[in-house]
């Protein structure tokens, strides 16, 4: 399997990449954009980064 790096953490791990592809998925891709400019949604993100915006969005107190 091939190593990823992370756009958003910088952390390098296996390949688990979250690619936003959904509607419902705009206000976690706004919120990652706002605080990594440079990010690409194209590019992903961790599954760490995607469920902690996912918390945030819902209001939940998010554990890192």
């Amino acid at each position: 399997m091939v190593d990823y790096l992370c756009p958003v953490c910088q952390k390098k791990m296996k390949r688990d990449l979250v690619v936003f592809l959904k509607h419902t998925d705009e206000h976690i891709v706004d919120m990652i954009k706002s605080k990594h400019p440079e990010w690409v949604s194209a590019d992903g993100v961790c599954r760490k980064c995607s469920d902690y915006y996912r918390k945030q969005i819902k209001g939940e107190s998010p554990s890192t």
